[in-house]
């Protein structure tokens, strides 16, 4: 798969970042909802916003820096946090935190990973 292929993909998948990270930064209560949490008091609230916040400037950046940048460190980025949100969510349904939403969406973090890793490797022969 060539440069232009990878970045194609690299800045849809910055799209889908900063879609999903909106929904945490608008709407905290709604996001804590529809993720098996209860309604945040404004402590919880605020690290519900600050995960939209992250994701959010991650789409942007990706979707910028595939436009012309280097796209791989922001790919590399999103490895990461995505791999960090599956073992928290991991952790905590090892200690008994089973809430099905709250899997679903340790479910999507661990799809993304897979994602952000192939597109990665993609970017690093590509370039």
């Amino acid at each position: 798969m060539g440069d232009q292929q990878v970045r194609r993909l690299a800045a849809g998948l910055g799209l889908v970042t900063l879609a999903f990270g909106a929904t945490p930064l608008l709407a905290p209560r709604l996001f804590s909802r529809l993720s098996g949490f209860s309604e945040p008091d404004a402590a919880a609230g605020s690290m519900v916003r600050s995960l939209g916040v992250r994701d959010t400037v991650m789409g942007l950046g990706l979707w910028s820096a595939a436009h012309g940048g280097a796209y791989a460190p922001w790919l590399l980025a999103r490895l990461l946090t995505d791999g960090g949100d599956t073992l928290a969510v991991g952790l905590a349904a090892a200690r008994g935190w089973r809430n099905p939403r709250f899997l679903a969406l340790g479910g999507l973090a661990l799809g993304a990973t897979a994602v952000d890793a192939g597109l990665y490797a993609l970017a690093r022969r590509a370039s």
